[in-house]
């Protein structure tokens, strides 16, 4: 029996590639770990120091790295193997998490050893992702990037529900410290993955003869003059203001003006889930076909249009539907706008842009939300959610001329080297 005539398909499908097999599947375990980590530190501190303020302290120390380092990361990705920097950074990452359980047995876990082992581990994590997001066009043809992108944020996605949820009753039944050991051993698949990829271009960069700041230099240029990229870069940076705002305010806003029991915020984050599921099934059906422009800039409003609507919302049904609406074309976005740096800038380089990418956009994150907080000490936060959705609704209008510009001819530009 063919199975190609039975479903045409699977004939195209990039899982008939190996290195979709073999990227996947250690992506798939890693973030499943990930989002064990997530849950695991915020408990271990809570039941260590009873205080918000530490667990305050530890998103700081997580969030930094990926402001500080990224950009560092990107020389990196441009100046060594990609492929030795993904197999280390896994592995170390794999192994400073073990340090925390074992401290413990030893009986010497200290708050500051936390504090210290997930500032690294952050760092490890910020070369690792900038480095990642780096590497994939040397692994997939241009023409699956969209489909790629999109099984990405898939397995992200969906590690988001199974990931916390497995965690949650893991904790309860084996202690946290084992979850933690459980997420150190999650890094070992995709370092061991990472070894067996199989590279389409050059897998090692281009010798350069610069030193680190002029790379850095030349990235930032190579941004700043970008007709598409430049734009979009600075689109991102003003559109996460107002989605920071959002994510570190909502559990807030949700116990102060809805008050939702933990349950109800736990669907309204399932049901969000469940929308960027079917967002990113519609960035997949659509593929390459239309203007990813103007639907790039469409998604920005509506994504405004659903913090508008957070405002107004009484109850967790309204606060789910609103936060589907603002989240389910963020993803969209980041996937449509991950493929088109994929896909406009050249390998030599690509490193550098891509870490100056992640620092703005993540810098803009733990700034929103800190000021958001201050300030909702004296303004009403239903107030702040609606301004800062208007003006993230409004702000891709001054965006529209790029939807004159042409991607295709853009991209017969870039030399791959």
């Amino acid at each position: 029996m063919n199975i190609e005539r039975m479903d045409p398909m699977f004939k195209h499908s990039i899982w008939r590639e190996q290195n979709a097999i073999l990227y996947f599947s250690g992506t798939a375990l890693s973030k499943l770990g990930d989002k064990f980590y997530i849950i695991a530190i915020p408990w271990l501190i809570y039941e260590l120091t009873q205080s918000a303020a530490s667990m305050g302290m530890m998103f700081l120390f997580q969030t930094l790295p990926f402001i500080l380092v990224s950009p560092i990361a990107g020389v990196l990705a441009d100046r060594f193997p990609r492929r030795t920097l993904l197999f280390a950074c896994a592995l170390l990452q794999g192994l400073l998490v073990a340090i925390i359980p074992i401290l413990s047995i030893l009986q010497v876990l200290q708050i500051w050893h936390i504090y210290f082992l997930g500032f690294i581990i952050a760092s490890f994590g910020a070369v690792f992702s900038v480095v990642n997001a780096t590497v994939v066009p040397q692994l997939f043809k241009k023409e699956s990037l969209i489909k790629v992108n999109t099984t990405l944020q898939f397995i992200d996605t969906s590690s988001v529900l199974l990931g916390s949820m497995l965690a949650g009753i893991l904790i309860s039944k084996i202690n946290v410290y084992n979850v933690l050991f459980l997420d150190a051993f999650s890094f070992f698949p995709i370092a061991v993955s990472i070894l067996f990829l199989t590279f389409l271009s050059k897998e090692a960069p281009s010798k350069v003869t610069s030193n680190s700041w002029q790379q850095l230099r030349d990235g930032a240029n190579f941004l700043l003059k970008h007709s598409i990229l430049g734009p979009f870069t600075l689109l991102v940076l003003l559109a996460n203001v107002a989605n920071g705002a959002l994510i570190s305010m909502l559990i807030y806003f949700s116990r102060e003006k809805l008050l939702l029991t933990s349950e109800e915020i736990g669907w309204v984050y399932a049901g969000a889930a469940v929308t960027q599921i079917i967002a990113i099934a519609i960035v997949n059906h659509l593929g390459n076909k239309g203007n990813h422009i103007r639907l790039m800039l469409n998604n920005i409003m509506i994504s405004g249009l659903g913090i508008i609507t957070v405002s107004f919302s009484w109850n967790w049904q309204t606060l789910l539907l609103a936060v589907a609406i603002q989240s389910a074309p963020v993803i969209m976005f980041n996937v449509l706008f991950k493929t088109m740096r994929q896909r406009l800038v050249p390998s030599y380089i690509f490193g550098r842009v891509n870490g100056i990418i992640s620092m703005l956009g993540m810098g803009a994150l733990p700034l929103a939300g800190f000021l958001t907080g201050i300030i909702a000490e004296a303004i009403d936060i239903r107030f702040i959610f609606f301004t800062l959705g208007f003006i993230s609704f409004l702000v891709p209008l001054r965006f529209t001329k790029l939807t004159k510009l042409n991607v295709e001819e853009e991209e017969r530009k870039v030399t791959v080297i």
